[in-house]
C-alpha cells in the first residue's frame, strides 16, 4: 500500500482553501491508520503491524510540522494544537507497542480501549472534522483531487476498522475456547489422583516397595500436570474477566498462618527455614482461598530457588497509611536481574529457561497471582538487587474499613 508523504502546496489542487482540505483529510487518516495498527498490533503480535506504525508516524509528525510552518498565524494556532493533541495521542500508542514487545498484549489491548486513550483520540478528530467541516462549508464545489483523497482514505479506515473487529472477536473466541478445552483437560486428572491415592493407602492390597516407588512418581507428576491445567485454566479466566471471586472479611493473619501449615511438611523436608513478623488484626475484604493461592505460589518459588539445606524465607505483615495491607515474602535465593522485574508477571514469561526447567514451571504462576491480587484492587511487585541477595515479592491490599 502507498501513502501519500508530503504537505502538498502546489497549485495542481486547485487553491489554497483545496490544499489545506487535503492535508487536513491526511492528518485525519494518518490518525485512524496509526491507531488501528497499534490496535492490531496488540491483538495478532504480527510485527507487520508495528512496521505499518513506525512507517506511518514520522509521515504524520512531518505533515503536522510542515502544517506549522507554512500556515498563517490564524491556523498555526490551529496547527500547534493538534500537534499537541497528537503528541499525547503517540505517547499511549508507543507506550501500547512497547507493552506488546515485552510479552503484555492484554494491558496493551486495555490501553488502547480506554476511556483516556478514546478522549485523547476525540481531541484529535474533533478538531481536524471541525476545520474540514468549515472549510468544505465556504467551498461550492469540492476539487476532484479533493474527493478522490476523501474517498481513498475512507476506503482504507473502513478496512483497517473491519479487521480489527474481526482480530477482536476472534481473540475472544480463543480465549473462550482455550478456558473450555483446559476445564476438559482438567476432569480426567481428578480421579487419576485419587485412584493412586487408594492404591497408595493399600486399600485395594498390599503393594511391594518397587510398586510404591512408582505410583509416587504417577502422583507427583499428575498433581503437577494439575497444578499447570489449573493455572492455565485461571489465567484464561483472568483475561475474559470471568475469574469468580467470593469476598468476605478476613484476618491476613490468619490466612498466613494457615498457608505455613499447609506447607511446613514441603519447607522441612526442603531444608527451609521461615521467619515472620506479622502485625495482627489487619481484615481485608477478600477471597481467602485464591488469597492463599497466590501465597502458595509465592512460597514455592522461593523455595525452588532457595539454596538446599540452606534456605531461607522471611514473610512479613505490616499495615501500610492505615488503608493498605503489605505481605512480603522475600528469600535468599538467586535473585532476578532488575531488567526482568517488570516481565515475571508476565503470562509464560520464564527469567532463565535452564534454571525453571530444572524446577519445572510454565510462566503462569506469577500471571495468575497478579490477576488475582489486581482482582482485589491490590499491587503485586517484585524487587531483587545486588546488595541484598534473593527476591522480595510485595503485595499491596486495602484493608477493611468499619
Amino acid at each position: 500500500m502507498n501513502f501519500v508523504e508530503n504537505f502538498r502546496t502546489d497549485k495542481k489542487l486547485g487553491n489554497l482553501m483545496s490544499m489545506r482540505l487535503y492535508n487536513i483529510q491526511l492528518m485525519r487518516y494518518y490518525e485512524e491508520v496509526l491507531a488501528q495498527a497499534a490496535r492490531n498490533y496488540a491483538f495478532t503480535n504480527d510485527k507487520k503491524w508495528e512496521q505499518r506504525y513506525q512507517i506511518l508516524k514520522p509521515k504524520s509528525d512531518r505533515l503536522l510540522k510542515n502544517a506549522i510552518k507554512t500556515a498563517d498565524k490564524k491556523d498555526r494556532e490551529f496547527f500547534l494544537a493538534m500537534d499537541k493533541a497528537n503528541l499525547d495521542l503517540v505517547e499511549m500508542e508507543t507506550k501500547a507497542l512497547e507493552l506488546v514487545n515485552n510479552g503484555q498484549s492484554n494491558e496493551a489491548v486495555n490501553l488502547l480501549e480506554s476511556d483516556e486513550y478514546e478522549r485523547r483520540r476525540k481531541i484529535l478528530r474533533d478538531g481536524l472534522t471541525e476545520q474540514v467541516e468549515t472549510i468544505e462549508s465556504n467551498e461550492l464545489v469540492p476539487t476532484q483531487s479533493t474527493n478522490i483523497v476523501s474517498d481513498s482514505v475512507k476506503t482504507i479506515i473502513d478496512q483497517e476498522r473491519e479487521l480489527y473487529e474481526k482480530l477482536r472477536k476472534a481473540d475472544v473466541i480463543k480465549d473462550e475456547f482455550l478456558a473450555m478445552i483446559t476445564h476438559e483437560l482438567k476432569t480426567p486428572l481428578v480421579p487419576i489422583i485419587g485412584y493412586v491415592d487408594i492404591l497408595l493407602s493399600e486399600k485395594l492390597g498390599k503393594i511391594n516397595e518397587i510398586q510404591k516407588e512408582k505410583l509416587e512418581i504417577v502422583k507427583t507428576s499428575t498433581r503437577f500436570l494439575l497444578k499447570m491445567i489449573s493455572d492455565l485454566l485461571d489465567a484464561q479466566k483472568i483475561e475474559l474477566g470471568q475469574l469468580a471471586l467470593v469476598k468476605n472479611p478476613h484476618h491476613l493473619f490468619q490466612i498466613i498462618k494457615n498457608v505455613l501449615a499447609r506447607m511446613r511438611p514441603d519447607l522441612e523436608s526442603h531444608g527451609i527455614m521461615v521467619a515472620t513478623d506479622l502485625q495482627e488484626n489487619i481484615s481485608c475484604l477478600c477471597d481467602d482461598m485464591r488469597l492463599q493461592q497466590v501465597l502458595i505460589n509465592l512460597i514455592s518459588n522461593a523455595m525452588d530457588f532457595c539454596p538446599k539445606n540452606n534456605g531461607k524465607i522471611s514473610i512479613k505483615l505490616q499495615l501500610e497509611d492505615n488503608t493498605h495491607a503489605r505481605i512480603s515474602v522475600l528469600d535468599n535465593g538467586v535473585g532476578i536481574p532488575k531488567s526482568k522485574l517488570d516481565k515475571i508477571f508476565v503470562k509464560f514469561y520464564q527469567v532463565d529457561t535452564s534454571t525453571t526447567r530444572e524446577h519445572g514451571g510454565t510462566g503462569l504462576g506469577l500471571s495468575v497471582c497478579k490477576g488475582i491480587i489486581e482482582s482485589h484492587g491490590g499491587k503485586i511487585w517484585a524487587e531483587s538487587d545486588e546488595i541484598n541477595p534473593g527476591t522480595q515479592i510485595h503485595i499491596l491490599l486495602p484493608v477493611s474499613t468499619r
